[in-house]
């Protein structure tokens, strides 16, 4: 490798920064998450509302430990030649313009519906031609999300009424005109 064109590896970068924040906010984590409601002394929630950011955190602290451990380790270490050229700048950029969108998009579509786009979009951006492939991929992570996180975890995620309530049909927990069953 060319000693004269050597430069730490972008991905490298983006790693140690991500693992840093990361690792400050798992210390930080009594500024950024509000202390559950307490009535009559006891918390109205099972588990603390810190408990699914101190896992997301901890598990990007040790992928990124990884990661860079490997990198370290390969041949190259950190290093490699530079490899920007435009089209890995404007897909950067419509990839930071999907994000966009699905955080725009998440409360008056709600979660399913720009989940769905979302993968949609990424996955036909990162170069997947395969209609059923993208449909996979953009239809089956986000209902089982969705599922897992409203029936398994009772934890509420926006999203339309009318699919709340096909899901409440489906599941058999309604009566099938919009009611409860009782």
């Amino acid at each position: 490798m060319n000693s004269v064109n050597r430069r730490v590896d972008p991905e490298v970068i983006v790693s140690a920064v991500l693992g840093v924040a990361s690792a400050l906010s798992i210390v930080f984590m009594t500024q950024l998450v509000a202390p559950p409601k307490v009535l009559f002394g006891r918390s109205l929630t099972a588990i603390s509302p810190s408990l699914f950011p101190y896992l997301v955190l901890g598990g990007l602290v040790v992928l990124n430990i990884l990661f860079l451990y490997r990198c370290n380790i390969r041949p190259e270490g950190i290093w490699s030649e530079p490899v920007y050229n435009e089209h890995s700048r404007i897909r950067g950029l419509m990839l930071f313009a999907i994000m966009l969108f699905y955080s725009l998009a998440m409360v008056p579509l709600g979660f399913l519906i720009s989940s769905v786009l979302t993968l949609a979009m990424i996955s036909v951006l990162v170069g997947n031609r395969s209609p059923w492939q993208i449909a996979l991929i953009a239809l089956v992570p986000p209902v089982l999300l969705y599922l897992g996180a409203t029936r398994l975890l009772a934890v509420a995620l926006p999203e339309l009424s009318s699919i709340e309530f096909f899901y409440a049909y489906i599941l058999g927990e309604s009566d099938g005109i919009g009611g409860a069953v009782q």
